[in-house]
């Protein structure tokens, strides 16, 4: 799948307008190499981003900000105790 130009910033504005509320916890599931996670990382206080090892970023890839943290784990079993998160965002992830 080709990755599309959002130079309006339709995707941040959909994306933010599903969330409830801002300073909120958010786990993002297939959060590959960050590219949604960035258009709403400073409107979460905290954001966890889990995806198989092979699609993290490497080593020297662009820092994501200082909220949000990556870890290589499977949608299908989450290691998380429930009701950590407020949200979660589950999106082009297959």
């Amino acid at each position: 799948m080709a990755i599309r130009s959002d130079t309006a910033g339709n995707e941040r504005s959909y994306l933010l307008d599903m969330l409830a509320e801002a300073g909120s916890c958010i786990l993002e599931v297939g959060c590959g190499d960050g590219r949604l996670t960035r258009k709403y990382a400073e409107w979460a206080a905290r954001i966890i981003g889990i995806d198989l090892p092979s699609a993290l970023p490497w080593a020297g890839a662009t820092p994501l900000p200082d909220s949000v943290n990556l870890a290589a784990a499977s949608g299908v079993q989450l290691p998380f105790p429930a009701g950590q998160f407020d949200e979660v965002i589950f999106a082009l992830s297959f």
